[in-house]
């Protein structure tokens, strides 16, 4: 499903005059004469409504991205709970970043604006939704925000370990070279053409007043289910899924709208597996999956290495890959090689390295290239080959 064509369930069960409950109808149209009588019964789609809303009126994002913003913004209520906290990416025009960040910050829990990121400041704001700007990321610095969405993961700072396991929104600008984040979910805030910035309507700061105190309510019903992590996503790679989950599992009792939270991410994770096919990462990947098809036991750096320049050279490409490279290209994908014999250094095909290998397939390639059973029981087969590790 094309993103743009994402339809998302109606509120139906909303109060019509309350400004949590505003139909799209009603978001274009300045509803001023509204009341604001206090939050009606907490529920995921009244909720997801609102604060979609709310974030659409102050912004110029399109529809999909407004809804991701507004999952993104529940899962901030849900923190303790979850296994991996998605990082929200945010690119295009400063100016527009910036409003969008105060947006969030209006609505997230415990929220804190940052000018910048420091490894060494995270001591202070642990625990915090963090609103980062920080247009000149360094692809250092990305690599630990993508770790930092896991939980459990810490950073040592002046002889301490620090727990910060946080959800995390960070302005990046419009560098390309800025390398991805883990479990990030990505937004543009650049506005069209012919847009038009207006006043917000008067609902607006109404639903600023009364949404923290709705989400408030409607965590306090619901904490207990979202540590159960329930939502099982479909039909995208492991990682999506991951954000998928904790996204979808802070959607309690609304089957609809964790459909359409899966179908704004699946296109996203297509485009994804398709910008990977061009990178040296992927033609090492592919390069060991056509390798592992034969049995062998192990595969030495400079197989791989001969098998990659075979594929670039059939596709028209010039450049080519060393053993070393290959064992580099190899370490960042989580395979690191080992010491096999005189001959040199290389992967033995364990069940560890098996499993990386179906999780690297399916987000390289977007499908399951050691699903031959007899193939994979055979690779599995020399898990307990004794080999020297190569630090």
């Amino acid at each position: 499903m094309n993103e743009s064509q994402t339809s998302f369930p109606s509120a139906t069960e909303a109060v019509p005059t309350s400004p949590l409950s505003v139909t799209d109808e009603a978001a274009t149209s300045a509803p001023d004469t509204q009341s604001s009588p206090a939050p009606p019964s907490s529920k995921a789609l009244e909720t997801f409504t609102a604060i979609k809303h709310t974030i659409k009126a102050q912004t110029h994002l399109s529809d999909a991205d407004s809804a991701i913003a507004a999952f993104w913004v529940i899962s901030t209520w849900f923190q303790e709970a979850l296994m991996v906290l998605p990082c929200l990416v945010i690119t295009g025009p400063a100016h527009e970043a910036t409003a969008l960040l105060r947006v969030l910050h209006n609505l997230c829990l415990g929220s804190r604006l940052l000018a910048g990121f420091r490894r060494g400041d995270l001591k202070d704001v642990s625990r915090n939704t963090l609103l980062i700007s920080e247009p000149n990321l360094n692809n250092r610095n990305a690599a630990l925000l993508g770790n930092l969405t896991n939980r459990g993961f810490m950073i040592v700072e002046q002889g301490y370990c620090l727990q910060c396991h946080s959800s995390k929104a960070v302005y990046i600008g419009d560098d390309p070279t800025i390398k991805r984040i883990q479990h990030a979910i990505y937004i543009d805030v650049t506005p069209p053409l012919n847009a038009e910035r207006g006043i917000p309507p008067k609902w607006v700061q109404r639903n600023i007043e009364c949404l923290p105190g709705h989400l408030a309510k409607y965590r306090e019903s619901n904490l207990a289910q979202v540590r159960c992590l329930e939502f099982n996503p479909t039909g995208v790679s492991p990682e999506t899924g991951s954000v998928a989950n904790a996204l979808g599992s802070c959607i309690v009792g609304s089957p609809d709208l964790r459909a359409a939270l899966v179908s704004i991410l699946a296109p996203r994770d297509r485009q994804q597996i398709y910008e990977r096919l061009d990178t040296a990462e992927a033609l090492v990947v592919e390069a060991v999956l056509v390798l592992s098809r034969g049995g062998a036991e192990q595969l030495y750096a400079w197989e791989i290495a001969v098998e990659v320049n075979r594929l670039a050279e059939a596709r028209g490409e010039r450049s080519k890959l060393s053993p070393e490279k290959v064992g580099h290209r190899l370490k960042t994908l989580g395979l690191p090689t080992r010491r096999l014999s005189q001959a040199g250094n290389g992967l033995v095909m364990d069940k560890e390295t098996v499993t990386r290998l179906q999780t690297l397939s399916t987000m390289y390639a977007g499908e399951d290239c050691l699903a031959d059973t007899e193939n994979l029981h055979r690779l599995q087969a020399t898990e307990k080959t004794k080999v020297e590790e190569v630090m």
